[in-house]
């Protein structure tokens, strides 16, 4: 079996040698351990975050992911987040409707909400007149069910609630995709690294690893040290 290491701020390449971006976090099936995709961040004062399937991806080194021919056009990869807008009305049409019913009248007007821009107040030009009124953005994940992304510097908990360190980087098999260790770090200049194996691992959120295993257990294992 071999091994590859995923490490957050990794340069992305295309097959050309182009750099697109730089690796900004993991998307994990928590249930498999499986590494579905990376998220890939692209510039920096108007950074966009593109979502790679993990089987895009033809080689892994310790300082570059380079990715298969088949990805001709980067930015044509779905973003991994979307705002979808929703008129005011619609955003709190559920909201309201106890309300309705309560007082026998209708809670909306019957054409679309409208405000005053710029806002009533305002110090500089006066005010233009009625416009509508602002959308409701939601956002939308491009990610499968169910799988989670994970980012450097999550926190990993043992089974007795204790915080044992960070997710620092992740060990995977270049064959099945499967996360096959966690590296934890724990300390600010100098660093305790332990190797966690994946299936200590008992669940994965957005914001922690929970282990199985006690955090005496942790203690007890050597000190990783890069090959």
């Amino acid at each position: 079996m071999h091994e590859e290491q995923l490490k957050e701020g990794t340069g992305v390449f295309t097959s050309g040698g182009e750099q697109v971006g730089e690796i900004n976090r993991f998307v994990l099936d928590p249930n498999t351990n499986k590494i579905t995709h990376i998220v890939v961040q692209k510039g920096w004062l108007f950074a966009e975050d593109r979502l790679v399937p993990f089987e895009e991806v033809r080689s892994v080194t310790e300082d570059k992911v380079v990715l298969k021919d088949e990805i001709e056009d980067f930015d044509q990869l779905p973003p991994f987040e979307e705002t979808h807008y929703v008129p005011v009305n619609e955003r709190d049409r559920d909201r309201d409707l106890d309300r309705e019913q309560e007082e026998g009248y209708p809670a909306y007007p019957v054409g679309p909400a409208y405000f005053w821009y710029p806002p009533y107040g305002y110090l500089g030009d006066p005010a233009y007149g009625l416009a509508y009124g602002w959308p409701y953005g939601v956002k939308e994940r491009n990610i499968p069910a169910d799988s989670v992304p994970l980012q450097e510097g999550t926190d990993v908990v043992s089974a007795d609630g204790e915080h044992v360190g960070d997710v620092e980087e992740l060990f995977v098999d270049d064959e099945s995709h499967m996360v096959t260790h966690f590296l934890v770090s724990q300390g600010t200049f100098f660093k305790d690294r332990k190797l966690v194996p994946a299936n200590w691992i008992r669940s994965v959120s957005e914001d922690q690893v929970r282990l199985n295993v006690a955090s005496e257990l942790l203690k007890r294992l050597p000190a990783y040290e890069a090959e």
